[in-house]
């Protein structure tokens, strides 16, 4: 027990979530901040429902000293960045600027643990993608993404404020109700049930992703947490450095879910998503940072979760 404090905003989203047993589960002092209660109330030692732009941050954390805070507040969607851009700007740069401000003010000693994207990269033309490549966003999403990174690295540059950024790529895992494992199950589930044998999935097949387990993620945080940071701002991607196409993954979890679904495309890529992606993984290689799950073994847990959600409603 090392009885050291971290603050986690977007605490009860699905990445928050798990971020906070896996936290709780190591010993840390966990205090919440979120638009929603948390799942598991008896794991935090304080929490509070607001939003990070509205938080009484001088009463949540009275008397508390910081390690680090693990800012997840703000928009979780490409899609509806596209549709409603405004909103997603509103949700994340606002309460950065402020949670920020308040740690320069209040708990200098604090890191401050930015959840970035690979949407900052855009479409890439080169293969495995580092941290120091071009960045063009191409989703209202990536730029916000992407402006919140630029303004913590003045913050970080003018105040001395300890930041690492982290560019989360696809992280999926159990609890995740979104994005292409949680609907392909959904909808071959659904075809056998009504007796049918294939589904029809957005885009061509060929787009490819670097899928991350959500178990290695969580893991991968509470290791860097242990290392001193290289440098007052740093930026790591987080993600398996594994390339997969959607074809494979779509096979892989129909496989799992042994349901006799096939899946077709139907050629149409949604607006805002790049068609391939895979992180050079060789900043957190070097801290001796290393997934354990293989694809096929993170997506069998994701799907026998999906069954049993199936089962239980």
């Amino acid at each position: 027990m090392n009885n050291k404090t971290v603050l986690i905003t977007g605490a009860s989203g699905f990445l928050g979530t798990w971020l906070a047993d896996a936290l709780f589960a190591s010993g840390y002092d966990i205090i919440g901040v979120d638009l929603r209660a948390p799942l598991k109330p008896r794991i935090w030692a304080n929490f509070m429902t607001a939003s990070t732009d509205n938080a009484d941050w001088e009463s949540l954390l009275s008397g508390r000293f910081l390690h680090a805070v693990y800012h997840l507040a703000g928009g979780a969607s490409v899609a509806l960045s596209v549709s409603d851009p405004y909103s997603d700007f509103s949700n994340l740069l606002p309460g950065t600027a402020r949670m920020a401000l308040y740690l320069v003010k209040h708990q200098p000693q604090a890191r401050f643990v930015f959840f970035s994207s690979a949407a900052v990269y855009g479409n890439v033309q080169v293969l495995p993608t580092n941290e120091d490549v071009f960045k063009q966003p191409i989703s209202p999403y990536g730029v916000h993404k992407y402006l919140a990174e630029s303004l913590l690295e003045d913050y970080s540059r003018i105040y001395s404020l300890h930041v690492t950024v982290l560019r989360i790529f696809s992280v999926y895992g159990p609890g995740l109700r979104k994005q292409l494992i949680w609907d392909v199950s959904n909808r071959a589930l659904q075809a056998q049930a009504d007796g049918q044998t294939q589904i029809e999935l957005f885009g061509t097949g060929a787009e490819t992703r670097d899928f991350i387990y959500v178990k290695d993620l969580c893991d991968s945080i509470i290791s860097l947490l242990q290392i001193p940071p290289a440098k007052l701002y740093e930026v790591l991607n987080m993600a398996s450095g594994v390339e997969v196409s959607i074809t494979e993954i779509a096979n892989c979890i129909l496989k799992h879910l042994d349901v006799g679904i096939t899946a077709t495309f139907d050629g149409q890529i949604p607006k805002g998503d790049p068609f391939n992606m895979k992180a050079d993984v060789s900043r957190l290689s070097k801290k001796q940072i290393f997934m354990k799950y293989d694809l096929d073994k993170g997506i069998k847990e994701v799907t026998d979760w999906v069954v049993n959600q199936q089962i239980e409603q």
